[in-house]
């Protein structure tokens, strides 16, 4: 049987990760389950799963469960050796601690959650060989990669090409973003998701993370990965390979599926859910993304290739603009304005990852944060 930790157990997947493990109590068992704050919920799920103990970042009610370890006994709850898997699906960069803390553990690690691997990727990646971790992405385009090139050599992959709605502003003229209301945001035209992503991916900047994610997960040059437009959302990926041949994944859009890749790897569990029906599908249509309206994707190249902990900057910058749109501080717009700013900020202050370590890293992210804070209105005029 084997032996879970959920970190992020409130959010959409961590519930999609219970429904899963639920429907197969003879081959799951929930050891651990974190979240940030909702103590209703994670009491909840702690009484349907009686083996897990629970861990919550910020309670309101300090004594809110008998079943409530510390920080401390979570980190040592993930080492222990009755855990085998971890499923990272903390929002945000606050998942990078926890996701290092399962890697050194030699856990096999489901990532939900990219923004660690934006930050940390080669870092995190190095870190795996040497324990022996597993990282299995189980968002819905990593792991149609994962499925398209395990076990192949990455020099036969020629170009990953990574798809997305286009968000629910594809088709509105840049000239109508300064109307954008936050509910407006939030209305994801396939997935139903938390604020942050579902903000990210209304920029695409959750887009332009992935493709910094892509390059350290599969370890390929980011010139040989590009993103594309499919309003559909039917095939999450495209793999090309030298010889011509393109591996297009398909699935229906549902969480579910990458989950049950993860936690099955590397074996195939059964789909209970619905599958595609190919005789069903009227068309699937791709386009070409606009680089004018939504350039998050040329930020995610400009961050990989200047390195130097670039990427760590475009992260804690879009998490900032974004956190200012939701408290209504910023228009939609300034987004982009606040992340380009941060950028050149960085660059023009010579401001760069000084060594590579966790500390190093949390700390930098820390710097950023602050800045992007302290110069937010600055930076949208």
């Amino acid at each position: 049987m084997q032996k879970i930790i959920i970190l992020g157990s409130t959010g959409s997947v961590g519930r999609s990760s219970l429904k899963i493990i639920n429907q197969n109590k003879e081959l799951f068992d929930v050891l651990g389950l974190a979240a940030f704050s909702n103590e209703k919920l994670i009491r909840e799920q702690s009484n349907k799963f009686k083996n897990a103990k629970t861990y919550l970042e910020s309670p309101k009610n300090k004594n809110y469960s008998n079943k409530q370890i510390s920080k401390e006994a979570l980190y040592e709850l993930i080492s222990s050796s009755e855990v085998d898997t971890v499923i990272a699906a903390i929002s945000g960069s606050d998942g990078l601690e926890l996701t290092y803390h399962s890697i050194i553990s030699g856990k096999k690690v489901l990532v939900a959650n990219k923004e660690p691997l934006v930050m940390a990727g080669e870092f995190l990646i190095d870190l795996a060989k040497k324990s022996n971790s597993r990282i299995i992405p189980i968002d819905s385009e990593h792991c149609s990669i994962h499925q398209s090139i395990n076990n192949r050599d990455i020099q036969s992959v020629s170009k990953i090409t990574l798809t997305c709605s286009g968000g629910p502003f594809h088709s509105l003229p840049k000239s109508k973003f300064k109307y954008i209301s936050l509910r407006d945001a939030l209305k994801h035209p396939i997935w139903k998701m938390g604020k942050k992503i579902s903000i990210d991916s209304s920029t695409l900047m959750n887009k332009a993370l992935e493709i910094i994610e892509a390059k350290y997960l599969f370890e390929i040059d980011q010139k040989k990965i590009d993103a594309i437009i499919h309003p559909e959302g039917i095939v999450h990926s495209l793999v090309t390979l030298t010889d011509g041949t393109v591996l297009a994944s398909m699935a229906k859009p549902d969480m579910k599926i990458p989950i049950l890749y993860g936690l099955g790897f590397p074996e195939t569990m059964n789909n209970k859910t619905n599958r595609i029906d190919i005789q069903k599908l009227s068309k699937l249509t791709f386009e070409k993304i606009n680089k004018n309206k939504f350039p998050s994707i040329d930020y995610a190249y400009f961050a990989i290739n200047h390195g130097q902990g670039m990427p760590i900057v475009l992260n804690a910058a879009n998490e900032i603009a974004v956190q200012s749109f939701m408290d209504s501080e910023i228009l939609f717009e300034d987004i982009f304005k606040v992340i380009s700013k941060t950028l050149n900020y960085a660059v023009k202050n010579n401001l760069k990852l000084k060594s590579v370590s966790l500390d190093s890293i949390l700390n930098f992210n820390h710097e950023i944060k602050e800045i992007a804070s302290k110069n937010l209105y600055s930076f949208i005029k």
